[in-house]
């Protein structure tokens, strides 16, 4: 949500501290959905960039729905 839509962004090269696209691969390969936020990916212009293999933009109501039916809820 928000700014951390640019984590499912592919080709990024980090210098230092975490590694974003690792960490949702490792998520991915447990057959974890990872979804960015349309919206938000619209307003920062980066809705038709490549995104990280197994990333994609979900809508509003996949997050109500996903928000409704989970135990916990996290974002970031």
């Amino acid at each position: 949500m928000s700014d951390a839509v640019v984590a499912g962004l592919d080709n990024q090269k980090p210098i230092d501290g975490y590694n974003l696209k690792q960490m949702l691969e490792i998520l991915i390969a447990q057959q974890v959905e990872i979804k960015l936020c349309k919206t938000c990916t619209d307003a920062r212009g980066i809705s038709k960039l490549t995104l990280i293999k197994g990333v994609s933009i979900g809508t509003l109501v996949e997050l109500a729905q996903w928000t409704l039916v989970a135990n916990k809820v996290l974002t970031f």
